[in-house]
């Protein structure tokens, strides 16, 4: 029994091709909680990687995802996505943000909601 005509991979760009074998962020700085949302359209610029322009149709507005998730959708490490975002970032095709404020962080009694609400899942 032969199998049938197997489907056409994409070709995905070596890591180290895209990231110029970077290992760190020159200028910004993403943390894995880091929310990212596209400034510009997926298409807007045809020369981009494939994979840049994957990362830009994922993260529209006006909901974005956190670096940790765009990294496990596309199948990356944490540290060549933090590296492609912040290249995204210095060219201003995305903006990042925080997931919370500072002062949103130290709040007890929402740190004491977000315990319960886990607790019950």
């Amino acid at each position: 029994m032969t199998a049938g005509p197997q489907p056409a991979r994409r070709r995905r760009t070596r890591l180290y091709a895209l990231t110029d074998g970077r290992t760190t962020a020159p200028r910004t700085v993403l943390t894995m909680d880091t929310l990212i949302t596209a400034t510009v359209a997926a298409d807007a610029d045809g020369s981009l990687a494939t994979e840049w322009q994957a990362i830009l149709a994922m993260c529209q507005p006006p909901n974005g995802r956190a670096v940790a998730e765009i990294a496990a959708r596309m199948h990356m490490r944490l540290t060549p996505m933090t590296v492609l975002l912040s290249e995204l970032a210095d060219r201003g095709l995305i903006h990042h943000r925080p997931p919370l404020e500072a002062a949103e962080t130290s709040n007890v009694h929402l740190l004491m909601k977000i315990r319960d609400n886990l607790a019950r899942i």
